[in-house]
């Protein structure tokens, strides 16, 4: 996200700037409500939080993919991070993800109304302001305590069917590494060459989702292989146009 903005509208969805505001350029493309009401970033990934729930982008909203699993309420009114931490506010109480979206837990435990309409992370402590219930408090470690006992690491390598498929442009491949290492998610072509190396870099243990868009390529059968600490998995997909 470096030399660049993000804004999220209301009617308009997300709109990019690389030159501090001059200028401005939609970025929609995968993002199915154009009713933003929330934006955060961690490192290289974006979030944002629509009426239609949370949708992810790697390339600064280039292509939008939505991470649901889990909510049960998909207006998305607040987004704050914490550490590897991500927290939305819904309709619906306050909700934990650990993994980037790929899957959420609720943690609305002492909260009287479920209404979020914001979010805020201060020092140890998460806080809540909801409507018509004043601001709600609620320490951190809680909170990482209830993630530790629900979403626990991986105990084998896996490598997801992406979704969907067949897809254009934009698909989804999920994929769990149970030691930290390296790790190498390649695109080849049917006949074998490669055509993108989409994840090249050191991770820590976890479940991952990442995104690829075949919009410079043909409509075709590709390949999608995955590299990390020994284990070795291939999945073929399909591009249709």
């Amino acid at each position: 996200m470096l030399d660049a903005f993000i804004a999220g509208t209301n009617v308009g969805g997300v709109y990019l700037s690389t030159n501090n505001g001059t200028n401005w350029t939609s970025v929609n493309n995968g993002l199915t409500n154009s009713s933003v009401y929330a934006l955060t970033v961690s490192g290289t990934i974006l979030f944002a939080g629509t009426n239609l729930g949370v949708f992810l982008s790697t390339n600064n909203g280039t292509s939008w993919t939505s991470v649901n699993n889990g909510l049960t309420n998909s207006n998305i009114y607040a987004l704050a991070f914490s550490g590897t931490n991500l927290f939305a506010g819904t309709g619906d109480g306050v909700f934990l993800s650990t993994n980037n979206g790929t899957s959420w837990t609720s943690v609305n435990n002492g909260l009287t109304n479920y209404n979020i309409y914001t979010l805020a992370v201060s020092g140890t402590n998460l806080f809540a302001g909801t409507y018509g219930a004043g601001v709600w408090i609620r320490p951190l470690a809680e909170l990482t305590d209830v993630t530790t006992e629900v979403n626990n690491l991986p105990r084998e390598f896996t490598l997801s069917q992406n979704y969907p498929n067949p897809f254009n442009p934009v698909t989804a491949i999920n994929y769990s590494i149970a030691k930290e290492g390296n790790v190498k998610l390649t695109i080849y072509n049917s006949i074998g060459s490669k055509v993108a190396t989409i994840v090249n870099d050191y991770k820590p243990a976890g479940n991952y989702s990442v995104q690829f868009n075949g919009s410079n390529l043909a409509s075709g059968i590709y390949l999608y292989r995955l590299e990390s600490g020994g284990y070795t998995a291939v999945k073929k997909f399909i591009l249709m146009k």
